[in-house]
C-alpha cells in the first residue's frame, strides 16, 4: 500500500514537471502559449521576477540576471523597466570611460531588443508591436547615442559614423549633424562631410557658421574647386573681412584674408579690371605688407592705369623685399624711372631706401 501510494506521488510530480516544462517552455521566463505577453496575467508574473533581480545585491549578478530576463522575456510591459536598469549597469563604465566594456554591454542589450520581424515572428496581439516599439524607441535611441559616444572615445571613426547615422535616422536629431560633419572630417570622407557640413551651413546663419565655412573651403581648395571656396570665403568676408571673428587669432586669420583677397585680385586683374584688383592687392598688402607678389601686381595696375609714380613706389617694395618676384620687379622698375628721369638712373637707390623704410626693412 505504501509503495503504491509512493508511486502515485511520483508519478503525480512527474506529471506536475512536465506540465510545467511545457507551460514555460525551454526558458525560465519562456512565454505561455496562447497567453499574451502583454496581458495582465503575464504581467504579474514578469513583475514578481523583475522584482526579485531588484534584490539581488551583488551588482555583477543583478545586471547578469537583468540581460537574461530582456532576453528571455523580450516582448513584455517590464522590459523597458529591465532595460532602464541594465542602462544603470553601464553608466558606472561610463563614468570610467572604460569604452571597450560600454561597448560590449551596449551592444549585447541591443541585439536582444525586439525587432519589427521578432515581434511578427512572436504572433502576439494586433497593436502589440507598436507598442513594443513605440515603448521602446527612447531606449533603442538613449542606447545608440551612448554607443557613438563609446566609439568616439574609443577613436572607432567608422562605427561612430555608422552610429550616429542610425540615431540621425531614428531621431532627426539636429545635433547630429555637426557631430557626423566632424566624423566625417576626420576620416576625411569629404564628400560625406561637405554633406552634414553644407546641413549646418544651411540651417545656421553665417556669423555664428563661419568656422564651418571656413572648413568647408579649405576642403574644397583640396578637392581642386576654387570656384566653391571663394564662394564661401565671400560670405564670411561679407561680415568678418575688416574684422577678426572669435576664436581665430590675428596672424591666422590675416593668413585667410591673404588668400581670399588675393584670389579676388587675380581674377580681377585676368579681366584687365585693374581698379578692381589694385582695391584687393592692396587688402593683400594690408593684412601681408612684405607681400612681394601683391606689391608687383600693384605696380603692374598703376602702370596700367597711367600712375608711372605710383607703379615705381610699389615695384620699388617689391624688389627690396627681395623674393620671387623682385627680378620681373626690378626690370620694369628701372624701365619706369628711367622713362621719368631722362634715361637716367640716378636716384634710384634712394627710391629703394624710401621703400625698405615704408616696409621695415634695415
Amino acid at each position: 500500500m505504501i509503495m503504491a501510494g509512493n508511486a502515485q506521488k511520483i508519478r503525480s510530480f512527474v506529471g506536475l514537471t512536465v506540465a510545467f516544462a511545457v507551460l514555460c517552455g525551454s526558458g525560465v521566463f519562456a512565454q505561455i502559449e496562447g497567453v499574451s505577453p502583454l496581458s495582465d496575467y503575464m504581467y504579474k508574473r514578469d513583475f514578481a521576477r523583475y522584482e526579485a533581480i531588484k534584490k539581488e545585491a551583488n551588482a555583477q549578478n543583478r545586471c547578469d540576471q537583468l540581460l537574461a530576463f530582456i532576453k528571455e522575456r523580450a516582448i513584455s510591459r517590464i522590459l523597458l523597466y529591465a532595460v532602464n536598469d541594465y542602462q544603470a549597469c553601464v553608466k558606472p563604465e561610463i563614468d570610467k570611460k572604460n569604452w571597450p566594456k560600454v561597448i560590449s554591454m551596449q551592444e549585447s542589450l541591443n541585439a536582444l531588443l525586439p525587432t519589427e520581424q521578432k515581434v511578427k515572428a512572436e504572433k502576439i496581439p494586433v497593436g502589440s508591436d507598436e507598442y513594443i516599439q513605440g515603448q521602446l524607441r527612447p531606449s533603442k535611441l538613449m542606447i545608440q547615442k551612448t554607443l557613438l559616444a563609446a566609439y568616439l572615445g574609443s577613436n572607432n571613426l567608422p562605427k561612430a559614423a555608422e552610429t550616429g547615422e542610425n540615431v540621425y535616422s531614428l531621431s532627426g536629431d539636429k545635433t547630429m549633424v555637426p557631430v557626423l560633419a566632424d566624423v566625417y572630417f576626420r576620416m576625411e570622407n569629404f564628400d560625406k562631410y561637405l554633406t552634414y557640413a553644407q546641413k549646418l551651413l544651411d540651417a545656421t546663419p553665417i556669423d555664428k557658421s563661419y568656422p564651418t565655412a571656413l572648413q568647408m573651403a579649405d576642403v574644397y581648395l583640396k578637392k581642386q574647386q576654387p570656384e566653391k571656396a571663394m564662394g564661401l570665403l565671400a560670405k564670411v568676408m561679407n561680415i568678418y573681412g575688416d574684422k577678426v571673428p572669435p576664436g581665430y587669432e590675428v596672424a591666422g586669420w590675416n593668413a585667410t584674408r591673404t588668400l581670399y583677397y588675393g584670389s579676388v585680385a587675380s581674377e580681377a586683374y585676368g579681366k584687365k579690371d585693374y581698379n578692381k584688383a589694385m582695391s584687393a592687392f592692396g587688402k593683400v598688402t594690408q593684412f601681408d605688407p612684405k607681400n612681394d607678389e601683391a606689391h608687383y601686381y600693384i605696380g603692374m595696375c598703376k602702370w596700367q592705369n597711367k600712375d608711372q609714380q605710383g607703379a615705381i613706389e610699389s615695384f620699388a617694395k617689391s624688389v627690396v623685399l627681395n623674393k620671387q618676384y623682385a627680378g620681373k620687379a626690378r626690370t620694369y622698375l628701372e624701365q619706369l624711372y628711367k622713362a621719368e628721369h631722362s634715361d637716367s638712373l640716378d636716384g634710384l637707390d634712394e627710391e629703394l631706401t624710401k621703400a625698405r623704410g615704408s616696409l621695415g626693412i634695415n
